[in-house]
C-alpha cells in the first residue's frame, strides 16, 4: 500500500495548496528560519531563534536554502500525511478510514498553517510528536526524537507529561520504567541544555530562557490577560467543527471508564494551553494538541461508535466550507484560498 499512500499524499497536498493559498515567501517569524536555512551557524544577534535550528539545518543540508525552506516544510508536512495514512491503513479495519484520517489532518491547521505561512518550522515538530507516539515502545528512538524535537522548537517540552503517560502503556514493571524515564528524559534535556549553553556563549539572542521566564515571574498571567477573549476562537480554528470527533471520543471514554485515555487528552490540552502563559499565538499553540484528533479517530474507527462512518464524510465536507483563520493576541487573520487570492490579484489595477 506504500505506493498508493504516496499517491494519495501527493493528491492531498495538491488539494491543500488549491484549498489554501500556498506561501510564496517567508514572512513574520518565518523569515528568521529562512535566514537560518541560509547559514545555520552564522550567529546573527538580530535573529531571535537560532536555537530552533533543526528544520533550517535539514533545509540547508538538502540545498534548500533561504526562502526555499518553504519546500522543506512542505516535504515534512507531506511526510506527516503519508505516515498518518500508513498508520491508519495498518491499524484500522477499512482503507477509507486511513484516507479520512489523512484528509482531516491535511485540511486542518496542522498542515494548512505550513501551507499558508512560509518558513515556520511547526510541521517537523508535529511529525516528531507523531513519531514518538508510534515509536513509544522503541525507547532509544523515543528519546532521540524528543531531543530532536527540542532542537526544532522547545515547546515540545510542554508535552512531557503526556510522553510519560504513554510510556507507561501496558507497563509491567513501573519501577524500572520510572528509572528508565528519568534517565532518558534527563539525558535528552541535558544534551539540549548543553547545546543551549554553547549557543549562548556564541551569540546573545532575544528568545532566550530569560526572555520568557523574566516576564512570567514578574507577571504570570500577563499573556492570558491579553489572549483570554480570543481563546475559544483560537481553539476552534485548529479543527473547526471536527472537534466533535474528540468530544465523542471523550464521551465514549467516560462511558467505558477509560480514565487513562481521558488523562491523555487532558495532558495534551493542558500542555498546549500551558504555552499561553508564555506566548500569544493562540491557534498555533493549541495545534500542539493535534494528537487528540488522531487518537480519537483511531478509537472511533475501531469501534464504529456513534456510527461514525455514516456521517464523518458529510461532516468533513461541511468543515471545508467554514472559513479558515488563525488567531493571535488581538489579531485574527482570515486565510484565503488560492482561488480567492487569484481573483483578488486579478482585479488589482
Amino acid at each position: 500500500y506504500k505506493q498508493s499512500a504516496l499517491m494519495l499524499t501527493l493528491l492531498l497536498v495538491v488539494a491543500a495548496c488549491i484549498y489554501m493559498r500556498p506561501a510564496s515567501h517567508c514572512a513574520y517569524m518565518g523569515k528568521f528560519y529562512a535566514q537560518l536555512a541560509s547559514a545555520p551557524f552564522a550567529f546573527d544577534p538580530s535573529n531571535p531563534v537560532p536555537h530552533r535550528i533543526l528544520t533550517s539545518l535539514i533545509s540547508y543540508a538538502l540545498g534548500l536554502r533561504g526562502q526555499l525552506i518553504i519546500i522543506t516544510n512542505m516535504l515534512v508536512a507531506s511526510a506527516l500525511i503519508f505516515f498518518t495514512f500508513s498508520y491508519f491503513r495498518r491499524h484500522c479495519p477499512r482503507p477509507g478510514d486511513a484516507l479520512l484520517a489523512a484528509a482531516i489532518l491535511t485540511f486542518s491547521l496542522v498542515t494548512l498553517g505550513t501551507v499558508y505561512y512560509g518558513g515556520y518550522n511547526d510541521s517537523l515538530t508535529y511529525l516528531l510528536i507523531f513519531s514518538m507516539w508510534t515509536c513509544r515502545k522503541k525507547r532509544f528512538a523515543f528519546y532521540l526524537l524528543l531531543f530532536l524535537g527540542l532542537m526544532n522548537r522547545e515547546t515540545i517540552a510542554f508535552l512531557v507529561p503526556w510522553f510519560v503517560l504513554i510510556s507507561f502503556e501496558k507497563c509491567q514493571n513501573k519501577g524500572r520504567k520510572s528509572i528508565e524515564l528519568a534517565a532518558g528524559l534527563g539525558i535528552s534535556f541535558m544534551l539540549y541544555f548543553i547545546f543551549r549553553y554553547w549557543l549562548s556563549s556564541q551569540v546573545e539572542f532575544e528568545y532566550s530562557v530569560g526572555f520568557y521566564l523574566n516576564k512570567f515571574v514578574s507577571d504570570p498571567l500577563a499573556w492570558l490577560r491579553i489572549t483570554y477573549a480570543d481563546l475559544g476562537l483560537g481553539f476552534f480554528s485548529v479543527f473547526k467543527t471536527l472537534w466533535i470527533i474528540p468530544l465523542l471520543a471523550v464521551i465514549s471514554f467516560c462511558k467505558q471508564r477509560n480514565y487513562i485515555e481521558l488523562l491523555s487528552f487532558a495532558l495534551l490540552i493542558g500542555g498546549a494551553s500551558a504555552q499561553l502563559l508564555f506566548a500569544s499565538d493562540i491557534s498555533r499553540l493549541f495545534t500542539l494538541s493535534f494528537m487528540i484528533m488522531l487518537i480519537s479517530l483511531a478509537c472511533l474507527f475501531k469501534t464504529n461508535n456513534y456510527n461514525i462512518r455514516r456521517w464523518i464524510l458529510i461532516a468533513f465536507v461541511f468543515n471545508l466550507l467554514i472559513p479558515n483563520l488563525t488567531v493571535a493576541a488581538g489579531r485574527i487573520d482570515i486565510m484565503h484560498s488560492l482561488l480567492s487570492y487569484a481573483i483578488e490579484y486579478g482585479l488589482r489595477p
